[in-house]
């Protein structure tokens, strides 16, 4: 008769190690704050294209457990991939873009969504998202300013003066360039460019606290200005900007009542 009272408070006292342990367990690795499902988002990023780089701001709303939309606002520096930099063999000479004729940027703001794929598990890992995007894009152009070499009047000297390269053979009377003026020079003659744009992407969310975001994002962007836009001085009017990105973006959850 003893034995099998020995026997029942030695197994009540297992099952309640390992309802001590299960809830320990739990408390420790899935927090109730990893639980609470997060209404707001709130993210800041860097971005890294093949023709250059930018900043980008997005702030969202869940609309379900699998689905969030968002707003974007992104600014990236544009170069061509037609660019080639030339160093003249002058004193003080500075490395230019040789045919270049404007600094161009894009400044968006448009709507985002992102779709969950698959969810990370409750210890960390991966999240998998696709996004997609489109809105207002408009195109910057400053002008590009080298210093080219002319002949004095007098013809016994020479002059150097700030000039935007010219296409026509016939408009460029100087003698040679000479290198890039600075940036601030053309920054009075900036022209806007209207347009759209279009994003597709791949999101990886990392990480294991859920109030924090951290994300890595690749994918192609492309704006589409109708009245075109001139970088180069052999490719006028250029309506079509396509860029393959990768982005890196930090940020936080919230809720919103």
């Amino acid at each position: 008769m003893k034995s099998h009272v020995y026997i029942l408070l030695f197994l009540a006292m297992s099952l309640c190690g390992i309802d001590t342990f299960a809830q320990f367990d739990t408390e420790t690795s899935d927090t109730l704050e990893n639980q609470i499902l997060y209404n707001r988002t709130k993210t800041y990023g860097i971005i890294s294209h093949n023709l250059g780089l930018g900043v980008q701001y997005r702030t969202g709303k869940r609309l379900s457990i699998f689905k969030t939309r968002m707003l974007e606002f992104d600014f990236v520096f544009y170069r061509s991939f037609k660019q080639i930099k030339l160093l003249k063999p002058y004193q003080n000479a500075r490395k230019y873009v040789f045919g270049k004729t404007n600094e161009a940027f894009f400044l968006r703001g448009g709507v985002a969504w992102k779709k969950l794929l698959n969810r990370k598990p409750y210890w960390g890992g991966v999240e998998l998202r696709f996004i997609y995007a489109t809105g207002f894009s408009l195109g910057i152009a400053k002008p590009y300013y080298i210093y080219v070499i002319y002949e004095s009047e007098d013809g016994n000297n020479y002059e150097i003066r700030p000039e935007v390269y010219d296409i026509d053979p016939d408009n460029r009377n100087w003698l040679d360039e000479f290198g890039r003026a600075p940036f601030s020079k053309g920054l009075n003659e900036i022209s806007l460019h209207p347009g759209m744009y279009f994003k597709l992407g791949m999101n990886f969310e990392f990480g294991t606290i859920s109030t924090k975001i951290k994300t890595l994002e690749v994918g192609t962007t492309i704006d589409v200005l109708p009245v075109g836009m001139t970088v180069m001085a052999s490719n006028e009017n250029q309506i079509f900007f396509p860029q393959f990105y990768i982005s890196f973006s930090w940020g936080k959850r919230f809720n919103k009542y």
